[in-house]
């Protein structure tokens, strides 16, 4: 069949090009997501006797300098001239004339690019000879408007519906329409609606890559032509082309007959390289082990793409079905089947995905990334609901259809109902297009602090309590006790990670040290009064991470 053979030929290359560059993100080293400061030199709040040379910042995945420049400033917020430079996890600033700074209070104010994409800031907080009795704060750092961020989330939902329809269409084509019915009209329907998806995709994913570079370096669109960096926007870079291969073999190989053993592996092969493209970017491939994670996320995407392209395809081919009763059955029954394991693919790697990422279920409730997370699962069940009741009631109705007229109700009660899990399912996708820009990251869940001015958060089954003392501006002791759900001290396997930051400045990393069953101690200088959170991280195992806050109050 020659009109199938030419575009395989044509594809092989795209392919093999698309399939190397898989191979290269799913082989590269793993990331936490959202990079966090695990260590200084000096130690946050450290009183050293003489100016160091060089301030390092140790984070724990490799992060990026953006053009947000790293600063340093002294006690009454004057810049003191240094330079920064990243290397891996690590970033160093250089202290430009240190032998001839001042005594007193001095703070660096970072900002860098996370693995994940999303641009994070703090600031460390050292002093030389001895703290200055007050401390400036340092400017807020740059963030991106509003029209930015809406903008990337509308470009993320339209990519990934444009991107789904096509690649579940192409699947459609490959696994469930039948060969034996030539079905030009249908097919030539089919054909389009996936050039006009691959077009909405392929729009989408490119200006992906000019908003990631602006949103990450915290600007504006105006400044897209200065801001862009190939460094910045590597994994989008990769997604893009990823998308853009694989939908361009789709879209070659795809044609208005039914396509022989080679063209369907080809439109399966090019559906999934492009459903491949979301899981570069984004939050799955920012948790540790990333490979494992792609893998789930890829199979994720590809069975919510089997399901609306399936019930697309099912929309429009039912009706020319209505007379041949014995194709639309076989087409409904292999729809059937591909949905069903569809399914439980979706269900185990949302369960696995979910559990990875947010750490525990209390986080469900606790985020915005939770509550989107359970809208996707609520609607999920909904079409699951939808889609057993075509399998076990609509479709006998169809094989045990006799007449025309029969035949043709049934198909359309059978379309309606697919239209039903089509809007959905694109519900669904704007809810999964708003998830994937938010973070996992729990939101403050506290309770006031009392008289004696502790404060408690909980964290997934574990509480966590906090103190500092004296409560006023300049140096501080903080106190954090993690407990059981009974009360009592809990020792988790390693020290909890601590961060101290208020509305504009992130103090970052404090140093605890064990001094009892489940309580840390840890010194820091806090720069001015307020309200300032303290963020627990308790690494429970490899892959169970819990993080809450706690906010406390500081006067002068």
């Amino acid at each position: 069949m020659r009109h199938a053979t030419r575009p395989a030929r044509v594809a092989a290359a795209l392919v093999a090009l698309a399939l190397c560059l898989l191979q290269v993100v799913l082989g590269a080293s793993p990331a936490a997501a959202h990079a966090e400061l695990v260590e200084t030199d000096p130690a946050e709040g450290a009183v050293v006797e003489v100016a160091p040379e060089t301030v390092t910042l140790t984070f724990n995945e490799p992060v990026r300098l953006t053009s947000q420049e790293i600063a340093v400033y002294d006690a009454t917020g004057d810049p003191v001239a240094s330079t920064a430079g990243a290397n891996g996890a690590e970033v160093t600033v250089g202290l430009t004339g240190a032998a001839d700074l001042a005594d007193g209070t001095y703070v660096v104010s970072w900002n860098v690019l996370s693995g994940d994409g999303h641009p994070i800031s703090g600031a460390l907080t050292f002093s030389v000879g001895a703290p200055s009795a007050s401390v400036a704060p340092p400017p807020e750092p740059e963030t991106s408007s509003a029209v930015v961020r809406v903008l990337r989330d509308v470009v993320t939902v339209v990519s990934l519906v444009g991107l789904l329809l096509a690649g579940g269409l192409a699947l459609f084509v490959a696994l469930v329409l039948p060969r034996a019915w030539p079905g030009t009209e249908v097919r030539a329907r089919l054909r389009r609606l996936v050039a006009y998806a691959s077009v909405a995709a392929a729009v989408g994913v490119v200006l992906q890559v000019p908003i990631a570079a602006v949103y990450g370096q915290g600007l504006e669109l105006t400044d897209v032509a200065g801001a862009f960096d190939v460094g910045l926007v590597t994994n989008e870079l990769v997604a893009a082309a990823l998308v853009l291969v694989g939908l361009g073999v789709v879209v070659r190989t795809l044609t208005d007959r039914p396509p022989d053993d080679t063209a369907a592996r080809v439109l399966g092969v090019g559906a999934v390289l492009a459903l491949a493209g979301p899981s570069m970017v984004g939050h799955t491939r920012a948790f540790a082990p990333s490979p494992v994670l792609v893998t789930w996320d890829v199979m994720h995407v590809t069975a919510g793409a089997i399901w609306l392209g399936g019930l697309v395809g099912l929309v429009l081919s039912l009706r020319a079905l209505a007379g041949r009763e014995l194709l639309a059955a076989q087409t409904l029954a292999r729809f059937s089947t591909a949905a069903g394991f569809a399914l439980l693919v979706v269900a185990g790697a949302g369960a696995f995905l979910s559990w990875r990422i947010l750490g525990s279920w209390a986080a469900f409730v606790e985020t915005t990334y939770g509550w989107l997370l359970l809208a996707k699962i609520g609607i999920a069940v909904t079409v699951a609901a939808i889609g057993g009741w075509n399998r076990w009631r609509t479709l006998p109705a169809v094989q045990a259809a006799t007449g025309f007229t029969d035949r043709g109700r049934a198909a359309a009660i059978v379309t309606r109902t697919v239209r039903v899990e089509a809007v959905l399912l694109v519900v669904l996708l704007g809810v999964t297009g708003f998830l994937v820009n938010q973070s996992p990251r729990p939101a403050p869940v506290t309770v006031a602090p009392g008289a004696t001015g502790v404060g408690a958060a909980t964290a997934g089954d574990l509480r966590v309590l906090a103190v500092m003392d004296p409560r006023r501006t300049g140096s501080n002791t903080l106190l954090v006790q993690v407990q059981d759900a009974a009360g009592e001290p809990y020792d988790p396997p390693v020290n909890p990670v601590v961060e101290l930051r208020t509305e504009g400045l992130d103090i970052g990393t404090v140093t605890v040290t064990p001094i009892a069953a489940g309580t840390y101690r840890g010194k820091v200088v806090v720069p001015r009064p307020g309200e300032w959170e303290v963020q627990v991280s308790i690494a429970l195992s490899r892959f169970e991470n819990p993080v809450t806050t706690v906010r406390l109050q500081v006067s002068r």
